[in-house]
């Protein structure tokens, strides 16, 4: 069984960067439902003036609304956490080899 990792890989390192790109694909997702909804919104929002008297178009734009800052506030943790998963690795990064590692394959090369 072959693999294609590096074999002097940091397993923490590697699992922050994993945790890290599964917060981004997080806020991605949050990120696409609260602009699909936002343009929903602001459509319903232009049926509403146009037709004032339609009380069922105020009332889809009132749920609409409230499935819209659900969405909003979704997105926002989700930008969080991945502000967190990134601090988290850059600290681990940081604290580790994998800072120098790079300068030390640089420097056996020229020797």
């Amino acid at each position: 069984m072959t693999e294609n990792t590096d074999p002097n890989a940091d397993p923490r390192l590697t699992a922050l960067y994993l945790a890290e790109e599964q917060a981004c694909a997080g806020y991605v997702a949050a990120r696409k439902v609260q602009i699909r909804l936002g343009t929903r919104l602001v459509s319903l929002h232009r049926l509403t003036v146009e037709q004032p008297r339609r009380a069922d178009y105020r009332q889809a734009l009132t749920g609409l609304a409230s499935r819209y800052r659900a969405a909003n506030e979704r997105t926002r943790l989700a930008y969080q956490r991945w502000q967190r998963a990134q601090l988290c690795t850059d600290g681990e990064w940081t604290d580790t080899t994998g800072r120098t590692r790079g300068q030390a394959t640089t420097a056996g090369e020229a020797a």
